[in-house]
């Protein structure tokens, strides 16, 4: 019988006190190779602390950090395999766009000639070669990221971690750099971890996304398992926008279940992640893009079998920005 794999990284029952503050509390989670994972919640849910273990600059209270089934929890941050693109993005203000990004293979003694050729190779991948003369002063934000992309993975990191790098960009630039990342990821073959409040951003980029609620994570899975599949409330009104309705089970059969919902009788189909059991009260989730709003001159006309039937009390014009976009000629 084959072995599985060692996962990539590891965190086992990790926690860690700032004082007597608790910021994560018993966090298990595996990293594996080659994917893109982003550590998604509010603001003050742990991420960042989550992300800085893991790169070394915090120690764990209790628990282990683990990396191809070494622990590595003792381990100072240049002595672990990982690199670290931060949210100021942390450029040498007096060095060039060159000397900033060959700052890590100069530290390493590679010969000149060598780190001439990865360091135009790198900035390539960015598309910042044409800039390898200026400052970071002289760039735009969407520049100096790219920059401290390319000085972080220059040096062959098993895993980048980025804290939300794209925060200080426009819209519209996030939006792009947003595939641009993602396929820098993929070319580049490299681990990914990312944090973000974001839901968009996390769900548009991630082979899995793992949702953080007060230092603990609440659920871990594909973006379509977490927006579809919620494994509890606060994930589901997290991740998206979400209508929330009571109901109790009166009678299930063998696909479906028959329930009464706000005084109404519905047919739903039945979850495979959980099983419904007669008798007890369910939460109804239903995501605003799964509505089909019908208009019915006769108010007292029939319902469609199992619609949910409402008044519309008042509207709000919403457009997002990417839709608004894909309409223009």
């Amino acid at each position: 019988m084959e072995k599985s794999p060692v996962p990539l990284l590891e965190l086992k029952s990790v926690t860690k006190f700032f004082g007597a503050n608790k910021v994560l509390d018993d966090v298990d989670l595996v990293v594996n190779d080659g994917e893109f994972l982003t550590l998604l919640g509010p603001s003050g849910c742990g991420k960042t602390t989550l992300l800085r273990l893991i790169a070394g600059f915090e120690r764990p209270t209790t628990g282990k950090v683990i990396m191809n089934g070494k622990e590595i929890s003792h381990l100072s941050p240049n002595r672990r395999a990982v690199n670290m693109v931060f949210q100021q993005y942390a450029l040498f203000p007096h060095m060039t766009v060159f000397d900033n990004v060959a700052f890590g293979l100069k530290m390493k003694g590679l010969p000149k000639e060598e780190i001439e050729i990865e360091v135009l190779q790198a900035l390539e991948k960015v598309k910042m070669n044409m800039f390898y003369m200026r400052y970071p002063a002289e760039l735009s934000s969407g520049q100096q990221q790219r920059v401290a992309i390319a000085r972080a993975f220059i040096n062959n990191p098993k895993i980048l971690l980025l804290d939300e790098p794209l925060s200080a960009l426009d819209y519209r630039l996030r939006q792009e750099m947003q595939i641009e990342l993602k396929e820098l990821q993929r070319d580049l073959g490299m681990t990914f971890v990312y944090v973000t409040h974001d839901q968009e951003e996390a769900l548009a980029m991630s082979d899995r996304v793992a949702v953080l609620n007060e230092g603990m994570i609440e659920q871990v899975g594909t973006p379509i398992q977490i927006y579809e599949e919620p494994k509890n409330m606060f994930v589901a009104k997290f991740v998206g926008e979400i209508n929330v309705f009571d109901g109790m089970v009166i009678k299930v059969g063998d696909n479906d279940f028959e329930t009464i919902v706000e005084g109404m009788f519905y047919r739903l189909r039945k979850p495979s992640s959980f099983d419904v059991l007669r008798g007890s009260k369910i939460k109804v989730l239903l995501r605003p893009e799964d509505m089909i709003v019908s208009k019915v001159n006769d108010p007292e006309a029939e319902a469609p079998d199992n619609a949910l039937r409402g008044v519309i009390s008042f509207l709000v014009y919403k457009c997002r920005l990417s839709d608004a976009r894909n309409r223009l000629p």
